[in-house]
């Protein structure tokens, strides 16, 4: 396949379609498609039949280099999830050295090279080394993969709009507002493994949860497989189907169930996916249904694991309350901002103020953090001011918090005689630094043992201070530290360094939070 042969004597001969030529000591980014070796567009077919070195990704028409010439190198840069593959630098420098070494250079890439393909930083970096780079665009599985499974990502009177989106982790602001819109078609992109927590953040940010859903998995290929279902059932559908990577995630109308079906004499469009809960699965709550919503506020974190355990906690709250509409919030780091929840649970709570009680709230925030201070004080207390909202007390102190914490403890190994320090992430408020000695108090009647107070940042004594206090007093006693965090993150981190020798895990998503929370909220609510 690297000799160019005259195509002119046939018109739809690969050559006579396209004369584009790949010149030794090039590069060509060749989008492959969604799989289908038929899907591979025909400059990249004429481009893949000049190349002496083809680096390809484990998606796309890979097998397509099964059928290369034989004195065709092949350089495999795998990219599969969980697994070893090679890094993006080390890729762009096997395109340039091929390049430079005399080399016709096809990199063939699943998809569309441009769309979350990172084709761009591989044209940049030819282009620094000197060496001419082509694109070829390709049939992206952002929209082949949706059209192989009969879901349009657009359609007259229902999506008018696409947004594609990267679903590694979080989603952002822009993501979660392309799922409130009905007019809009999202496509999340290398998502699957990530859904649970995907569908956590959504319905804890108010997406109603009767949203159609597709998976497709391993589009257009022999292997294709789709399955449909709700915001609010497709990660048990997907689970219960064993649907796996690769695949795309669509959400919007057009993702119902026998959407492209003939519709009825009314004309309407219908699939929008209500019916699809199985019976007697619990229904998660709407958006807003007339009553307080429940706003969990915790401080915000750059760990993923962090953003986990809260959304968990949150969603153990969910499922206790039921009908309440359970909200995410932050103080810090990350969005959505408490003062944003607040602000838009009002504004949906407007029309429905005349049917509930006098004085009854729209929301309640309950602060995910352990103690007053000032995101209590301040940013809770100001995103609720002018609100008909109101703010509950922290979770601490509390004897179940003390509980929690003796069993993460038991967890990490606590022994009979050793001495136990609770760190705490520390404030310079005054009452949430007794709040915490009260905590430490609550932990030491837990434990039958005395426990001393170290501070992470803001307050004395530190944690390092406090372990080695102990270790004076006796110098052949283990000490053990009792995290009285929440989740794992930064401050959880900086415990490794205190000279301790245990660490307990943080807190973390335990049933006994989730009924804290649930608790504050019935107080304030006064059910």
């Amino acid at each position: 396949m690297t000799d160019v042969e005259d195509g002119r004597d046939d018109p739809l001969a690969v050559e006579a379609l396209s004369p584009v030529r790949l010149e030794p000591g090039s590069v060509a980014l060749v989008g492959g498609g969604p799989g289908a070796f038929d899907l591979l567009t025909v400059r990249g077919l004429a481009l893949l039949r000049q190349a002496d070195v083809v680096v390809v990704d484990r998606l796309g028409p890979a097998g397509l280099v099964e059928l290369l010439g034989a004195g065709v190198e092949v350089i495999g840069v795998g990219k599969t999830p969980g697994g070893r593959s090679m890094r993006q630098a080390d890729i762009e420098r096997v395109l340039v050295e091929q390049a430079h070494a005399g080399k016709r250079v096809v990199r063939l890439k699943g998809g569309d090279p441009f769309v979350l393909g990172r084709g761009g930083e591989e044209v940049l970096a030819c282009r620094a080394a000197g060496v001419p780079v082509q694109v070829v665009p390709g049939v992206t599985s952002s929209i082949a993969g949706p059209a192989a499974a009969d879901v349009p990502v657009t359609h007259r009177g229902a999506a008018v709009a696409l947004h594609v989106v990267n679903a590694h982790g979080d989603l952002g602001p822009a993501d979660l507002a392309a799922l409130r819109d009905p007019g809009t078609t999202t496509v999340l992109m290398m998502g699957v493994e990530w859904l649970p927590r995907l569908v956590s953040q959504v319905l804890l940010n108010g997406i109603d949860p009767a949203t159609p859903v597709a998976v497709v998995q391993s589009a257009t290929t022999p292997q294709q497989r789709a399955v449909r279902g709700t915001i609010g059932t497709i990660e048990r559908v997907v689970a219960d189907e064993g649907i796996g990577f690769p695949s795309v995630i669509v959400v919007g109308r057009t993702a119902a169930e026998g959407f492209l079906s003939p519709p009825e004499p009314a004309g309407e469009i219908h699939g929008s996916g209500r019916e699809a809960l199985p019976d007697g699965a619990p229904r998660p709550v709407p958006a807003h249904d007339g009553a307080p919503v429940l706003i969990g506020c915790a401080h915000g974190t750059r760990s993923r694991a962090g953003r986990d355990v809260i959304r968990a906690i949150l969603t153990r709250v969910q499922h206790q309350l039921g009908s309440t509409a359970v909200r995410e919030a932050y103080v810090d780091v990350q969005d959505p901002d408490v003062a944003t929840v607040v602000d838009a649970v009002a504004a949906r709570s407007a029309d429905d103020r005349r049917t509930r009680p006098e004085n009854a709230p729209d929301a309640v925030v309950v602060p995910l953090l352990l103690s007053t201070g000032y995101h209590v004080a301040w940013d809770i207390a100001h995103a609720v001011e002018g609100h008909a909202a109101l703010a509950a007390p922290p979770l601490g102190p509390d004897p179940r918090l003390a509980d929690v914490m003796a069993e993460r403890l038991e967890e990490c190994g606590l022994g009979e005689h050793d001495a136990v320090v609770m760190a705490v992430a520390g404030t310079r408020d005054r009452a949430g630094q007794e709040m915490a000695a009260r905590m430490r108090e609550l932990l030491a009647a837990r434990l039958g043992r005395p426990v001393a107070l170290g501070f992470v940042a803001a307050a004395e004594p530190s944690v390092g201070a406090a372990v080695a206090a102990l270790r004076e007093q006796d110098p052949g006693r283990r000490v053990v530290v009792a995290s009285y965090l929440l989740v794992p993150g930064y401050f959880q981190r900086v415990l490794a360094d205190a000279g301790a020798d245990l660490v307990a895990e943080p807190l973390g998503d335990h049933p006994l939070i989730a009924d804290i929370v649930a608790e504050r909220f019935a107080s304030a609510v006064g059910a």
